[in-house]
């Protein structure tokens, strides 16, 4: 038996447990909240799992023993008992089999989606998700940086050797979909949309090109004046308002994807009657895949914006890519030219579809300036959006494909 404490109050004793004879300590039952506190932290970063026990999905969360004394627990409703008879699936609507290619992209706990990008950091940086549907159909992206100095010099020497390189090219990024089971497939690349640039002057000129060509005029004038004056004999014969090495310098592309070119394999069809599935299309399904990536961009000396992008999504039943490329030269023109292409898992499938909106800058703001007068704090926010300006641009060119497997 321990005698008593003269200090404590009414004699009570001291708490036979090591080191009390130390001081006062912490109260087990703020430990234990704090316990609680980071338990709690850590499960609120993770996906919460959906325990089915007889038809009632119940949330579990773990209790962290103390002693019996200074227990101190949260309760935790259980959820009410929502069991549901639900009628067989037709063979129709059970999904297909869907199968993730790559560990590094795993499938989030809770809704099944590839997570991307790859929550694994690798060295060099490169993300390369893949996903395969109905064990037919493969999906393939891949995002790296820009192309280095070594990559852009033989870029420049060997693959394209007459078009001067927009200022960021992601050459390594790709989408690819392939069809397993008979090889056709069709991929998305910088190297070749950017081979489908115009290598001839198009015409097209920035705001204040008449300006600059005036200045220049006059300044070429004024030293031929001051050679005459001088009796020099060295002139150039070259003309330094001549265009030495033509192209489209605002890089539009009519890229529509590359496709294999073996003979024995399908090939689009030109179908005018076909459209996408926009009833499908609108179903909120859950979303497999999701990617999006930027394949090229220049920022036209400060006079606009030329880029490449794709995204795509994968459904249990179906997918969508869109491959748009947008042209905003400020005070000149607005141009927006998309691929989509469409492809049905139980049909199989293909239809790509083809779109160019093309219309005035001044006009196309004019009509945002109409519609908003009271957003006149940035007029020109809304053409810098795409999606903005693809709704409000008229239609001037549009191609129907498709391909039955």
């Amino acid at each position: 038996m321990s005698a008593s404490d003269p200090s404590l109050p009414n004699g009570a004793k001291k708490p036979n447990r090591p080191g009390a004879e130390r001081g006062p300590g912490i109260n087990a039952i703020q430990i234990n909240a704090a316990r609680e506190m980071h338990a709690m932290s850590i499960r609120g970063r993770n996906p919460r799992n959906a325990n089915t026990t007889s038809g009632s999905s119940i949330l579990t969360r773990t209790t962290i023993p103390v002693e019996a004394s200074h227990t101190s627990t949260f309760a935790t409703p259980s959820a009410p008992d929502t069991t549901i008879n639900k009628s067989p699936k037709k063979k129709n609507d059970i999904p297909h089999h869907v199968c993730n290619n790559n560990p590094n992209n795993p499938n989030c706990p809770h809704c099944g989606t590839v997570i991307i990008p790859s929550p694994r950091a690798t060295l060099p940086l490169k993300d390369s998700p893949s996903i395969t549907v109905a064990d037919t159909w493969k999906v393939t992206t891949q995002k790296r940086p820009i192309l280095n100095s070594q990559e852009l010099d033989d870029w420049e020497a060997n693959k394209l050797q007459k078009l001067p390189l927009p200022e960021m090219i992601f050459g390594n990024n790709f989408v690819r979909i392939d069809n397993v089971k008979n090889g056709w497939y069709i991929e998305f690349n910088a190297l070749d949309a950017l081979r489908q640039v115009n290598l001839e002057d198009t015409g097209l000129r920035v705001a204040h090109s008449k300006v600059w060509m005036q200045s220049k005029q006059k300044q070429q004038q004024q030293q031929q004046q001051q050679q005459e004056k001088t009796s020099s004999s060295e002139s150039s014969s070259a003309n330094p308002l001549e265009i030495a090495h033509p192209y489209d310098w605002t890089y539009t592309t009519l890229y529509r994807g590359t496709t294999p070119t073996d003979a024995k394999l399908p090939k689009f069809e030109e179908d005018i009657g076909a459209e996408l599935p926009i009833d499908k299309l609108s179903r909120p399904d859950k979303i497999l895949f999701f990617d999006d990536m930027i394949l090229f961009e220049d920022e036209l000396a400060d006079n606009g914006i030329s880029v490449l992008n794709v995204k795509i999504r994968v459904m249990h039943e179906r997918l969508l890519l869109l491959s748009r490329f947008f042209l905003r030269v400020d005070d000149v023109l607005v141009r927006v030219i998309d691929t989509r292409v469409y492809v049905d898992f139980t049909d199989n499938i293909v239809i790509r579809e083809f779109k160019k909106h093309e219309c005035h800058y001044n006009e196309l703001l004019a009509k945002h300036q109409r519609s908003n007068k009271k957003t006149l704090h940035d007029p020109k926010a809304a053409l810098r959006d795409s999606n903005w300006v693809v709704e409000h641009t008229p239609l001037i060119e549009r191609k129907a494909e498709i391909i039955h497997f």
